[in-house]
């Protein structure tokens, strides 16, 4: 046998090789041809997409951050923070004018010098003036025998002792609502929010010192406001330890689970409380804790 007898006889297909084949390749097109219809049609239609692009909004809508609300509330720039800044309803760059300055050393004496902020304008300082907690100093007048001028002059002095004999706001922080400690400089709608929110957990302040324990209070602004604090510790709500379980008393921010527990158990394994000074003495609490907790407990309804 020869090279093309073997050529012959492995490339040459018989008829019935060859519809095989036509079958084959015409099955294969076929096969193409249907993936691709059935790509083109099982593509969303614009209502899917808008239905699709609907609930990624409304997904994006739930999970956007709450946003702060702003309000005009009384402050004085020389105390006001950050925080109660960010709640001001005042312009972006005035604020950070008003910490610039402060932060270089500054001092506002007197609204005028609030009126020299720059970016302030007239509209705006006109808004404000009334929540400014600064003396309105009006420029004095030249000496003169005009009896016009010595009316002005005579009207400023009554002011100054108007500004004077103006009693402070006092307020009792366990009853104070919201509004009641926005009436004081430096708090604003978060930081009043906060403080109520906080006092809540707690059951009532013992010390107005505790306010520094507040998210976003500075120290020093409480400190500047101590004489207009008053503390009703008679308000305060206790938690009672011959009942609440280990979770009530943990949910107090001053009480760890650590603490909760031994409670508990010392409940359990001696019977009924007589004495919150018990905790002291029997080790349960350490003198740290029991100091911060002890006003806060009770052993009788």
């Amino acid at each position: 046998m020869n090279f093309n007898q073997i050529i012959r006889e492995y490339f040459t297909f018989s008829r019935g090789e060859r519809i095989g084949l036509i079958v084959l390749i015409g099955l294969i097109l076929i096969f193409m041809l249907a993936n691709q219809l059935v790509f083109y049609f099982e593509k969303p239609g614009v209502a899917d997409k808008e239905q699709f692009e609907k609930l990624v909004a409304e997904f994006e809508r739930q999970n956007e951050p709450p946003s702060v609300v702003l309000s005009l509330f009384a402050f004085d720039p020389n105390l006001v923070d950050s925080v109660a800044l960010d709640s001001l309803d005042l312009p972006w760059r005035i604020k950070q004018n008003i910490l610039k300055y402060r932060k270089r050393g500054g001092n506002f004496r007197n609204k005028s010098d609030v009126r020299k902020l720059y970016g302030m304008t007239d509209s705006i300082f006109d808004v404000i003036a009334g929540y400014i907690s600064l003396p309105e100093i009006k420029p004095i007048v030249p000496r003169s025998s005009s009896p016009v001028r010595h009316e002005t002059i005579s009207e400023q002095q009554g002011e100054a002792r108007n500004s004077i004999s103006k009693s402070p706001v006092i307020v009792e922080i366990n009853s104070a609502t919201p509004d009641d400690l926005k009436k004081l400089s430096g708090i604003g709608p978060v930081l009043s929010e906060r403080i109520v929110k906080y006092r809540n957990l707690l059951g009532g302040f013992y010390a107005a010192d505790q306010l520094k324990e507040v998210y976003g209070v500075e120290p020093d602004l409480i400190d500047r406001l101590k004489s207009q604090l008053t503390v009703d510790a008679t308000l305060i709500t206790q938690l009672n330890v011959n009942f609440s379980e280990a979770k009530e008393l943990a949910a107090h921010p001053y009480v760890k689970w650590e603490n909760a527990n031994k409670i508990t158990a010392y409940r359990t394994q001696n019977g009924f409380i007589r004495e919150v000074e018990q905790l002291l003495s029997d080790s349960v609490v350490n003198k740290e804790v029991f100091k911060k907790i002890q006003v806060y407990l009770k052993t009788k309804n």
